[in-house]
């Protein structure tokens, strides 16, 4: 396997507008990791994505990957594998163990079978290549749009201790002016929490009202969030005192 940088970190100031105004909707920059085991195509994807106001994560294995999900929340997840030696398919499997983000599988092989078997590995588009950049970029915004767009009129800034949770950019605005960048997903379970103070939430109940599915039996997806949001919130975030875990699932405390 050809090594290069794991991470690919965006560059805050190379863009003004991180921000883009729809018909009564904000779309946020996001958060993007990219599995490919080819150094210079994960770079031509990762450099389209900056173009898009997208962070790109750029990984080249799987444990790579999920070292890479311990520091950030992805939003959507490419994977785009082309060495024979490694098994795509089983990839997408091992990463939806972990994060339920929408999945886009590049797979160079027309076969429904082989399709089906990604699809059932929880991948939610299967591309079959080449595929031009316009393609690759509509399909990215059209994923992004369908999962992530806050309807940013409909929600009101909320006080998380020191720190206010501003809707229109994703961000926790600290009372000394200090501004923390949540990725789409942590600001999701966050508001749904700090909006309901008090509340216990069950797992299945925080992913069901966040991505809007069942979620029995994925415990450690929502753990891996709720670890992420504590490193960002949390005075100790070993011992939590606004996001508490309680008998049966997360609640928040003022």
């Amino acid at each position: 396997m050809i090594a290069f940088n794991v991470r690919t970190h965006y560059n805050e100031n190379s863009h003004k507008n991180k921000e883009h105004q729809g018909k009564g909707v904000t779309m946020v920059e996001s958060y993007i990791m990219i599995v490919c085991d080819e150094p210079t195509t994960s770079r031509v994807w990762g450099m389209l994505l900056t173009d898009l106001h997208c962070q790109p994560i750029i990984t080249n294995t799987i444990s790579h990957a999920l070292t890479a999900l311990e520091e950030s929340a992805p939003d959507l997840i490419v994977v785009d594998v082309t060495s024979r030696d490694v098994n795509g398919v089983q990839i997408c499997k091992t990463l939806r163990e972990h994060v339920v983000a929408p999945m886009l599988f590049f797979t160079p092989i027309n076969n429904e079978t082989h399709m089906l078997e990604a699809y059932q590995a929880g991948v939610d588009d299967c591309i079959i290549k080449p595929i031009s950049p316009a393609i690759f970029l509509a399909k990215v915004k059209v994923w992004l749009h369908r999962s992530w767009t806050v309807r940013v009129e409909s929600l009101d800034r909320l006080n998380v201790g020191e720190y206010t949770l501003d809707p229109s950019t994703h961000r926790l605005l600290a009372n000394d002016g200090r501004k923390i960048r949540l990725s789409n997903l942590e600001f999701r379970v966050l508001y749904l929490l700090v909006d309901h103070p008090g509340q216990t939430f069950s797992n299945e109940e925080i992913i069901d009202r966040v991505w809007g599915f069942h979620g029995e039996g994925n415990s450690t997806l929502v753990k891996n969030v709720i670890y992420r949001l504590r490193k960002k919130i949390e005075p100790n975030s070993t011992q939590a005192k606004y996001i508490r875990t309680e008998t049966g699932g997360y609640l928040f405390r003022r």
